[in-house]
C-alpha cells in the first residue's frame, strides 16, 4: 500500500508552523513557502516516475551478458545458419536467468548481432578477460555456456569447436581447462558411452584443430615449410613487440590488443614447434 500526501500539505504545514511563530504574518510567509515545496515536491515525483523501474544489473554482470548473448549468437551461426534447437536452447537460458521483457529484448538483439560476421567478438571478450581477471571460474562459466550452446543442435560442428578454441587466449583459459570442461559436457550429454576407437578419434580431431588455429594466427596453411613457420614468426613478433607498438603512439586499448596479439603468436608457434619438431 503506497501513503498518499495531500498536495496542499506543504502549505498547511507551513501555515501552521508560519502561525505558532509569527502570528498571522507568519501565517502568509509559511502559506508561500508552503506552496513553492509543494510545487517542488510535484515535480520531483514526476521526475522519479519516469525513471526505470528495478534494480540494474551491475557494471560487471551488464558486460558478462552482452558478450556472452553476443558470442552465442555467433557460435549458432558458424556452420551457416540457426537451428531451432539452438534458438530453444538459447530461450532456455534466458528463462534460467530470470530476464524481464525488455531484458530478454535486448536479449534477442544481442544474440542477432552476433549472427552477423561484421560483428566485433575479440573486444567484448578481451574486456570480459579484464573485468573477470581476478575471477576465472566466471570466465569458465561463461565457457560452459558457450559449450552448451555448441552442443544444442546434436553435438559441436568442427567450426564451432575452432572458434572455442580461438577463444581461448582472449580469455585467458588454458587447454587443459577447456578440455576438462568439454569432457565434463560430453559425458553428462551421453557421449562418455562411445568406443575407445571413436573416443580415441575425438582427441585426435581436438588436436587438429588446434594445429588449424594456430596455422591461421600466423596467416599460414599445413603446406607452409618449418623455414617459413620460423620467418613469419619473427615477423609478427617484430610487429607487434610492444616497444615498437609503443613508439607508434597506440592507445591503451590497441597496447594491450597488440600484447594478445603477441601472445596468440607465441602459443601459435610454440604448437607447431612441437607438432613438427622444429
Amino acid at each position: 500500500m503506497t501513503l498518499k500526501i495531500p498536495t496542499f500539505a506543504g502549505k498547511a504545514f507551513g501555515a501552521l508552523l508560519g502561525f505558532v511563530l509569527g502570528g498571522w504574518v507568519g501565517l502568509t510567509l509559511g502559506i508561500i513557502l508552503g506552496h513553492s515545496f509543494d510545487y517542488h515536491r510535484r515535480s520531483l515525483f514526476t521526475l522519479l516516475s519516469k525513471l526505470p523501474q528495478g534494480r540494474l544489473p551491475k557494471p560487471s554482470e551488464r558486460i558478462y551478458r552482452e558478450a556472452l548473448f553476443v558470442c552465442l549468437g555467433h557460435l549458432a551461426k558458424q556452420d551457416g545458419r540457426v537451428s531451432p534447437q539452438e534458438i530453444a536452447a538459447a530461450e532456455a537460458l534466458f528463462k534460467r536467468m530470470k530476464l524481464k521483457q525488455k531484458e530478454r529484448q535486448d536479449a534477442i538483439e544481442l544474440f542477432n548481432q552476433g549472427k552477423l560476421e561484421a560483428t566485433e567478438i575479440e573486444g567484448r571478450l578481451e574486456q570480459l578477460r579484464k573485468r573477470y581477471a581476478t575471477r576465472k571460474a566466471r570466465r569458465l562459466d561463461f565457457l560452459d555456456q558457450l559449450l552448451h550452446m555448441a552442443y544444442a543442435d546434436g553435438g559441436p560442428r568442427d567450426s564451432q569447436l575452432q572458434r572455442l578454441q580461438a577463444f581461448l587466449p582472449l580469455l585467458d583459459i588454458k587447454q587443459l581447462e577447456f578440455d576438462r570442461l568439454h569432457r565434463r559436457l560430453r559425458e553428462s550429454k551421453g557421449f562418455s558411452s562411445q568406443s575407445e576407437r571413436q573416443e580415441g578419434y575425438t582427441r585426435k580431431s581436438a588436436q587438429e584443430l588446434n594445429l588449424v588455429s594456430a596455422y591461421r594466427t600466423l596467416g599460414l596453411n599445413s603446406s607452409a615449410s618449418n623455414q617459413e613457420i620460423k620467418l613469419t614468426y619473427r615477423r609478427l613478433m617484430s610487429q607487434n613487440h610492444p616497444d615498437k607498438l609503443v613508439a607508434q603512439g597506440l592507445t591503451e586499448r590497441a597496447l594491450e590488443k597488440g600484447k594478445f596479439r603477441a601472445q596468440e603468436i607465441q602459443q601459435a608457434y610454440a604448437l607447431l614447434k612441437k607438432a613438427r619438431n622444429i
